[in-house]
């Protein structure tokens, strides 16, 4: 049973260290080809390729609780970006202004996270799981890219319309959201054989263990 808990941390420890990330980064705006994405895209499907093997391997109850944990840890960085916003800084430290141009953004960022990644998240363990109660589907594969292609949408139109909405253009928000969903798609889709992989690891291991 001791592997059982320790993959299971591992697994909650990346999947917060993901969220945390996502949050500090998704301020900065960049190009890649004819898309525009926030940097956060890189990283942030990740999260539901995690939330996905833990619902796997422990089930829709255990991953919820780790969809909680990665809330409550946006929620404390929300809280420490204001501290860093608010506390007037050494006389010696002259960096000051750069911190609150980067920490000023991140409320509102949260913010938007808060409201896309509770209904991403939850979106994909329903949609995750969909397959496999409604047609005895067990594919992994399938089931992961059936859950994408749902879930990054509702990540990107929430994500985006909360971050930016009145801070730009509708064209961009559009583009924006386009965008962010296209490579997030192709980004969830690569990662699906190594999901596979990863939940096909963890059960031989565990039940070695046994």
């Amino acid at each position: 049973m001791e592997k059982y808990y320790e993959k299971l941390i591992t697994l909650s420890g990346i999947f917060t260290a993901v969220i945390i990330i996502s949050n500090i980064i998704a301020g900065k705006l960049v190009n890649i080809g004819p898309f525009v994405i926030t940097l956060s895209v890189l990283i942030y499907p990740l999260s539901f390729g995690i939330s996905n093997i833990v619902f796997e391997i422990y089930g829709e109850k255990i991953a919820k609780k780790v969809i909680k944990i990665g809330f409550i840890s946006s929620l404390i960085l929300v809280i420490y970006s204001y501290i860093v916003i608010l506390y007037p800084p050494a006389s010696i430290f002259n960096k000051n202004t750069a911190y609150v141009a980067v920490f000023n953004s991140t409320p509102r960022i949260i913010l938007a996270s808060f409201f896309a990644y509770l209904s991403a998240q939850y979106t994909n363990v329903w949609a995750f799981n969909l397959p496999k109660r409604l047609f005895k589907i067990n594919n992994v594969i399938f089931r992961n890219t059936f859950s994408m292609v749902i879930t990054q949408l509702v990540d990107s139109i929430v994500f985006v319309l909360v971050s930016f909405l009145w801070t730009y253009d509708l064209n961009v928000l559009m583009n924006m959201v386009i965008s962010q969903y296209i490579v997030k798609l192709i980004l969830s889709s690569l990662n699906s054989p190594i999901i596979n992989i990863s939940i096909q690891r963890l059960k031989k291991d565990l039940a070695f263990e046994e």
